[in-house]
């Protein structure tokens, strides 16, 4: 039968106390003239001699300080049993401490785990078969290997601390020198949820892919409290792992603290010169009645009676599905739009051929767009949307091109008659791929892509058969704990007959800062951002940042535009973006206001 050596601490010190009582409790007082050490067969004298520290010759012999160098010989890790006496020598006291060494390791025996495998610890081991087994030594890489498995492979297994059974439990070697030890990856007990106090519980539990009883994986936890972040309903999250009666079993106790997510913005604007009232309302609530829907509502009347809204939906969850439902209903006009070049016009005057003119135009574009969307994994989704737009361009007024003599000598053409009504249906579909990384409510890291194409017209309905493709693709990092830096690349392409009222633009809050809205135009367009934002030290809510822009939808002539900004989170508004772009033309700065980040 094989003898097992178990590194019980209780019992050495029971031990010890034995043999000093029959010892040199016996003479204390009386001078120590020689310390030496026996029963080493591997470990060399020298090395336990100098861990005795406190016995020293000369000096009167303390039980105090031979009970510290025996534990200070037991820390060496080398020994199953270190045993202290005195004998007398040249008419003082010896003090000989005599020890066991463990065996010499044969093999070692993992047993227990059933994610981690035995060849991924074994590299972790200094020690080698043909080497004195150490338990200190022992207990040194096992928790190097649990920092690296949890940082790693974010599977938890048990803390290597605790008491003398617990570690009896852990580490065993018998005379053959077979290491045997028990380990286990940590499982998860129960999931508690607090600070909910709007959002259901149900929300943020279909978002956890983590379930009780399984192994605890702290990547794939990581992992869930960043994509409960990506619905960004929470100011905060945070996760703590409590212990329970149970060995090896883990409650997880997720916090979260609720932002005021529904936010209401109105303005009237009243201008004297025309008597005429501007007024806007919107709300926005991403989390309605705490069910994780997202509901918007917009309109405005602005002073030539012209009437805009905008109502959306979303659903992320249809019943216990994972699939999402979007809707959106929409009526907005866009005023004072040019048709053609300027610079070339498209109708000749009336009494002169050589003047040329266009004419300014108002956009309408009502309509409805609906989607249906579908994760293919936990970061890769697939969209699809089909959108019914009825587009109307009402023309206002002749616009001279440049060079014109006679700038009053309009076309004949009646502007009446270059009215156009047409519908714009479309067929989209596109993928997205999603790791941002979220601090509260700012984007801090990560990077999320998008493509995807719509087809226009055809058998879908409309005046133009044309197709657009798009992609987009915006990446953060924080090499500090207020900095962020950013950027966005995005561009597309259209093919076929392609209207002016779906042309693709640059300029304005959403794209070119420092020039117009709608700028520039073209049949394919690239665009990219760069953003450094500081958030402010001890100033809730307040972020500044500096911008560069550039932009072109010919790849021959590139604009571009640069700037400052600060944004500003208000209860009730949200965040508020204050841009100033500049252009390389110089002039006074572009003033941009928006809701949100720009991306």
């Amino acid at each position: 039968m094989k003898r097992i050596f178990k590194l019980s601490f209780i019992l050495l010190i029971t031990i010890f106390v034995g043999m000093m009582s029959c010892g040199p409790a016996l003479a204390v007082g009386e001078m120590v003239l020689s310390v030496e050490v026996i029963g080493n067969e591997q470990v060399k004298e020298e090395q336990i001699l100098r861990a005795i520290t406190n016995t020293r010759l000369g000096e009167p012999l303390d039980q105090q300080t031979v009970l510290k160098d025996q534990q200070a010989i037991m820390n060496l890790g080398y020994f199953a049993l270190v045993e202290p006496y005195a004998e007398e020598f040249l008419g003082g006291l010896k003090v000989v401490f005599r020890v066991v060494e463990n065996p010499v390791i044969k093999r070692f025996d993992i047993k227990g785990l059933e994610r981690i495998t035995t060849e991924e610890v074994l590299p972790f081991f200094l020690q080698k078969p043909g080497d004195v087994f150490n338990f200190v030594t022992m207990m040194n890489d096992l928790v190097m290997a649990q920092q690296y498995f949890n940082e790693h492979l974010g599977l938890l297994i048990p803390p290597f601390s605790g008491s003398a059974k617990e570690i009896d439990d852990l580490i065993a070697i018998d005379g053959d020198g077979v290491v045997t030890l028990q380990l286990y990856e940590a499982r998860l007990g129960q999931i508690r949820y607090q600070g909910l106090e709007k959002t259901k519980e149900f929300v943020v539990a279909r978002e956890m892919s983590l379930e009780e009883g399984e192994i605890l994986d702290l990547n794939v936890l990581r992992e869930d409290v960043q994509q409960i972040a990506r619905l960004q309903l929470f100011e905060d999250i945070s996760s703590r792992l409590q212990p329970t009666g149970e060995t090896g079993v883990m409650d997880l106790i997720m916090e979260f603290k609720e932002g005021e997510n529904r936010n209401l913005t109105f303005g009237v604007t009243y201008t004297p010169v025309d008597n005429t009232l501007l007024g806007s309302f919107g709300i926005m609530d991403p989390n309605l009645m705490g069910l994780g829907q997202k509901l918007s509502f917009n309109m405005e009347i602005n002073p030539n009676s012209v009437f805009n809204f905008n109502f959306e939906f979303q659903e992320p969850w249809l019943g216990k599905s994972q699939t999402s439902l979007g809707l959106k209903l929409y009526s907005n006009h866009t005023l004072d739009l040019s048709s053609k070049d300027l610079s070339n016009g498209i109708f000749a005057g009336g009494e002169k051929a050589d003047d040329k003119y266009t004419y300014d135009y108002n956009e309408k574009k009502t309509g409805l767009n609906l989607t249906l969307g579908r994760p293919l994994n936990r970061h890769l989704r697939v969209d699809t949307s089909f959108r019914m737009e009825r587009v109307t361009l009402d023309p206002q007024n002749w616009v001279a091109a440049s060079g014109n003599e006679l700038k009053d000598d309009y076309p004949s053409t009646s502007l009446l008659g270059l009215k156009e009504e047409y519908w714009d249906n479309s067929l989209g579909a596109g993928l997205t791929y999603n790791k941002l990384l979220y601090t509260g409510a700012y984007t801090t890291g990560g990077y999320s892509a998008n493509l995807g194409f719509n087809l226009h017209g055809g058998v879908f309905g409309g005046k133009y058969d044309y197709q657009r493709l798009y992609g987009e693709i915006k990446q953060f990092h924080s090499p500090f704990k207020n900095t962020t830096l950013g950027y966005r690349v995005m561009g597309g392409k259209l093919l076929g007959e392609i209207p002016d009222s779906s042309k693709l633009y640059l300029g304005g809050e959403l794209s070119l800062r420092g020039y117009d809205i709608r700028h520039i135009s073209g049949e394919q367009q690239a665009l990219a951002n760069f953003e450094l934002r500081q958030r402010i030290p001890n100033v809730e809510n307040l972020e500044a940042v500096l911008f560069y822009d550039v932009g072109t939808v010919d790849f021959e002539e590139y604009y571009q535009s640069y700037g400052v900004g600060f944004r500003y989170n208000i209860p009730i508004l949200g965040q508020l973006r204050f841009d100033f772009g500049w252009t390389p033309e110089g002039g006074k700065p572009k003033f941009n206001f928006f809701f949100g980040e720009m991306f």
